[in-house]
């Protein structure tokens, strides 16, 4: 059974940089990490759950001033989130969707090109 995982099976896991996850750490994004006898970290699946999350989070267009309070539920014995992160949470919902319909309108628009054949661009006559 896996005892947890090191610094670089999280990184590639995760994908993320190393100085991110020390940043993370060093914030509190993530809690104290547990250290092996060699002083090495040793990360947790919590742990990682919790980066990912992040990963998450800043996808949306969370800072990570915002990502901390629905962090921190994660930890929380009390797993209810308050109206105002509901609101919040909600918000960021409408602004994917948002998203989602520039993205198709993009692809809709690649896709009538490269049927049809014509260039990008201004028409010429």
């Amino acid at each position: 059974m896996n005892e947890g995982f090191t610094m670089k099976e999280m990184l590639v896991q995760c994908e993320i940089s190393e100085d991110a996850l020390r940043y993370y750490e060093k914030i509190g994004l993530l809690p104290p990490v547990k250290r092996k006898q060699n002083g090495h970290r040793l990360y947790s699946l919590k742990d990682k759950e919790m980066l990912l999350s992040i990963k998450c989070f800043k996808k949306i267009g969370m800072t990570l001033e915002e990502i901390k309070p629905f962090l921190q539920l994660q930890n929380a014995e009390e797993n209810t989130i308050s109206v105002q992160m509901s609101l919040q949470l909600q918000h960021y919902q409408k602004r994917i969707v948002q998203q989602q319909r520039q993205l198709q309108q993009i692809w809709d628009m690649i896709e009538t090109k490269l049927q049809s054949g014509q260039k990008f661009g201004v028409q010429s006559n």
